[in-house]
């Protein structure tokens, strides 16, 4: 049997929770709700969602479309804000080794651009596996730039399943995580292909 390409119940669930206070507060009836929803999604507005589960990306996918249009007012910028938020919750909570890293990264203590450089990559490839911790599909694999010697990318490869405003919010996400870098607004993301997204720094750590 394929596995249905699913996101973590941690991240999925809050996504849930967000729509549910727009259908308290009324900001979305349950009609417009099921006319930018498919059929299958409403089950999950029904019952607790895990935070260790797995769950439909593109159920996801759909509920971030509708969270966008009526809390975030069609702006790309909400999600980024919701993958910063995410990747806040994530290293409060203490859920997940990698998230704690971030506190302690070798790139803190590294002095010269090429050790920076170097220390740099190793904080990214230990990072990435965060992908592995919270996708069940795709891979997410740090390379060096080809086009500067000095940077990296994060490479999305199998992607054809990943959602455009997951790409958003995993922007939001690893912006976040270079903040501690002190580095804001290190990442900006293209999709050259549509299973291939590609997150490139702006400029060196």
């Amino acid at each position: 049997m394929d596995t249905v390409p699913s996101i973590k119940g941690s991240i999925f669930g809050r996504s849930v929770e967000d729509l549910l206070k727009l259908v308290a507060n009324e900001e979305i009836s349950h009609a417009e709700l099921e006319r930018s929803l498919e059929p299958g999604d409403a089950v999950y507005l029904r019952k607790p969602i895990a935070p260790t589960g797995w769950y439909d990306v593109k159920a996801y996918g759909r509920i971030l479309c509708v969270l966008r249009e009526v809390a975030g007012n069609g702006s790309n910028q909400y999600l980024r804000a919701r993958g910063t938020a995410s990747a806040e919750a994530l290293l409060d909570a203490g859920l997940y080794q990698q998230m704690s890293y971030l506190n302690r990264t070798k790139l803190a203590a590294a002095r010269g651009a090429e050790e920076r450089y170097r220390a740099f990559g190793k904080d990214l490839a230990l990072l990435s596996s965060m992908h592995r911790v919270l996708l069940n599909f795709a891979t997410q694999t740090a390379k060096p730039c080809p086009d500067h010697a000095d940077r990296y990318i994060l490479e999305i490869t199998d992607a054809a399943d990943y959602p455009e405003p997951l790409c958003w919010t995993t922007d939001g996400f690893i912006n976040r995580m270079a903040l501690v870098h002190e580095s804001p607004d290190l990442w900006t993301w293209d999709r050259p292909r549509h299973d291939r997204v590609v997150y490139r720094m702006t400029r060196p750590a």
